[in-house]
């Protein structure tokens, strides 16, 4: 199956759990990304590379591909992906959780080394407090992420 075809599975899946996106507006889009980005960590690796840009994780290959959705009639996503961990790790959770959260990862990705992401992430975002990031670390390490 083509990666746009298991990305537009992805997005009726989000939809389905209650995750609605409307990929004409930007936080829906910035979310999407995050939940691309997180959904590699529980076995959905649909091969986008990302970077660090200003709102976290990004790729310009998701962002693409996002916009020309084939529509499918079924969900087919492998099965690899933890959906029930998933939807655990992101239910509530606002787009600048997910924007740390993502940040925090990717960094930790990279170099291994916890508090520097942590360090990194919160000079990248100081409008995140001390309390949040705190609590972002706590679902991630519920998760099994770091």
């Amino acid at each position: 199956m083509k990666r746009a075809e298991i990305l537009s599975s992805f997005v009726r899946f989000l939809d389905e759990a209650g995750f609605r996106l409307d990929l004409e507006d930007f936080d829906s889009r910035l979310k999407l990304q995050k939940y691309v980005f997180l959904a590699r960590k529980f076995g959905l690796d649909l091969g986008y590379n990302f970077s660090n840009y200003i709102r976290g994780p990004y790729s310009p290959d998701l962002a693409h591909d996002y916009y020309d959705l084939p529509e499918v009639k079924e969900i087919k996503i492998p099965d690899s992906f933890d959906k029930e961990g998933f939807l655990e790790l992101i239910k509530g959770k606002d787009v600048a959780w997910l924007e740390a959260a993502a940040t925090i990862l990717m960094i930790y990705e990279d170099t291994k080394d916890l508090d520097w992401a942590i360090e990194r992430t919160a000079e990248l975002k100081p409008w995140i407090s001390k309390e949040r990031m705190e609590e972002i670390l706590k679902d991630l390490k519920k998760a099994g992420l770091i």
